[in-house]
């Protein structure tokens, strides 16, 4: 597992930031030394199965399942990892269905003191190896329909559920005596790379149990609550959706793909359930029909939240959180509360996150000039796995007057103004980097792709937003001679990329428009208007 390279953060460490007069744009979140605790997660689950055995931990449609109940499955899948030989500095790779199943094995890994790498169901199986290959991974832990498309087309050996379990072997788990510690990883994240690979980002047990601890002491999540669970493991806004409810004894309504797949259905559904709490990007909240009476918490997060979906939402005993976060400072580093009369912004640092706003040589600017968020706490991961040039450049030794909680800053690349009252206002990208259904997506990702095509001369592609909707839209230029089919080439892109960053139109030009520099002039195609929508695609 390569660590954060400190040497060559010393050596790459920028020059003494010039600090402007007036007031310069710092904020820090509440001091809470309380929250920064030596634990894993495959801790916090025990301690809560300790104190509330019978408390129901998961539910669907169909069962309920114990906080006993889930731990003694989740023992004898881990049990079978071990036996295997897996334990701390280790991967294990996560692939399957939505569904409690899933959610067990991502506890079994916890409890070996390995770390989990998610993939989403609908992922390609190439993109699955490549990410496995590069972790180097142990093993992919799936389901029995999922292991028949994955042997054969995958280089870690592949197990299930079937293949681990010995209800004979009763021996105990201790990921602490194996060797884990709070800085041993616990997950890791594959994002989207610009160079058309996508990039490892390793968090540790402390990166995240401190996080579980500080973004509860702002959303106040319960045991009585009954929270939604929707999102895809493989995005790490699942992780305080599931793991901060088994923080706290909450229990987990588990949506199944048929759940997910009728929202128009979802509101009658959790009404019936009793769910008190939605953790969603604004856009599925957007799809609902109606108001969902029984949520008394809203969590918003993964992309921008229009005023219109605040407006809409909110109403007298529900609280309704605005969240920002990249992967690289452990799911979330501020918070806003939302209100239908004031405008939406990404709040302030939860307790222990610190934000700075720089210009583009790391000099401090003074509030109300844009410049790029930078994020300090314990919430910043180690890196970018095997990529010391890139860790380096991102995570950077502080620069500026600091309480000492923040050595290491994450420079976001996305571009920011914290206003007089400290309130941050996000304004998108500095780079080509955009967010879409929750995933972040490097456009020059799916652009390498499409280079690849036949008959693709050039291609560019941006995120738009038209009649309301968030969508990818590639612009092509065709090899001299060559035609080029939208249905074939988004059918190619859907067997290589996740289907989130299949671009939803595909448009053909003669010419790109360019800046004076010669690069694509995104601004310009991001106004282009479109062609009549072809009835195949």
């Amino acid at each position: 597992m390569t660590e954060l390279d400190t040497e060559l953060l010393e050596k790459e460490q920028p020059a003494p930031a010039r600090v402007h007069h007036g007031a310069l744009a710092v904020a820090r979140g509440p001091i809470r030394p309380d929250l920064i605790r030596d634990e894993l997660l495959a801790e916090i689950f025990a301690a809560t199965v300790a104190h509330a055995p019978h408390a129901v931990a998961m539910e669907t449609m169909e069962r309920k399942l114990t906080y006993a109940e889930v731990d003694h499955e989740a023992a004898a899948i881990a049990r079978g990892l071990v036996r295997r030989g897996i334990g701390p500095g280790d991967v294990v790779g996560l692939w399957g269905a939505r569904g409690p199943e899933l959610l067990i094995s991502q506890i079994a890994v916890a409890k070996t003191g390995a770390a989990w790498l998610p993939f989403d169901a609908d992922a390609p199986l190439d993109r699955i190896d490549i990410s496995l290959r590069d972790s180097e991974a142990k093993a992919l832990l799936t389901s029995e329909t999922f292991a028949v498309k994955a042997r054969g087309a995958i280089n870690a050996q592949v197990v299930t559920e079937v293949d681990l379990i010995d209800r004979a072997d009763q021996t105990q788990l201790d990921p602490r005596k194996a060797g884990a510690t709070p800085d041993t990883p616990a997950y890791m994240i594959y994002t989207s790379g610009s160079t058309g690979a996508p990039k490892g980002i390793v968090i540790t047990g402390r990166n995240i149990c401190h996080y579980l601890r500080s973004a509860n002491e702002t959303y106040k999540i319960g045991k009585s609550d009954i929270v939604f669970q929707g999102a895809s493991i493989a995005f790490d806004l699942s992780m305080e959706e599931i793991w901060i409810p088994y923080l706290v004894g909450a229990t987990l309504f588990v949506a199944t793909p048929t759940v997910m797949g009728e929202a128009e259905a979802l509101p009658d559904l959790m009404e019936e359930i009793g769910v008190t709490v939605l953790d969603t990007v604004p856009t599925l909240l957007s799809l609902m029909p109606r108001d969902i009476k029984s949520l008394r918490i809203i969590i918003l997060g993964g992309e921008a939240c229009p005023p219109a979906i605040a407006a809409r939402w909110s109403k007298p005993g529900r609280a309704i959180f605005n969240s920002y976060g990249p992967t690289e400072a452990t799911v979330v580093a501020t918070v806003a509360e939302v209100r239908p009369d004031e405008p939406v912004s990404i709040g302030g640092p939860i307790a222990n996150y610190t934000c700075y706003v720089a210009d583009e040589a790391n000099n401090l600017l003074e509030r109300g000039v844009e410049g790029e968020l930078l994020i300090g706490g314990p919430g910043v991961a180690r890196g970018y796995l095997k990529r010391e040039a890139l860790t380096a450049e991102k995570f950077i030794a502080n620069p500026f007057d600091s309480t000492g909680n923040d050595p290491i800053l994450y420079r976001s690349g996305d571009a920011v103004v914290m206003e007089a009252d400290g309130r941050i206002a996000f304004h998108g990208r500095i780079d080509d980097q955009v967010k879409i259904r929750g995933f972040r997506v490097e456009l020059g990702e799916i652009e390498a792709r499409l280079a690849d095509q036949p008959g693709v001369s050039q291609a560019a592609v941006v995120l738009r937003n038209d009649d309301g909707l968030d969508q990818l839209v590639a612009f092509l230029v065709a090899d001299k001679g060559a035609a080029l089919d939208a249905k074939i080439l988004r059918a190619a892109l859907r067997a290589v990329l996740p289907p989130y960053m299949v671009p939803s139109r595909c448009e053909n030009r003669e010419v790109l428009p360019r800046l004076p520099s010669g690069k694509i002039n995104r601004n310009a195609l991001k106004k282009e208007p479109l062609t009549a929508r072809v009835a195949a695609e």
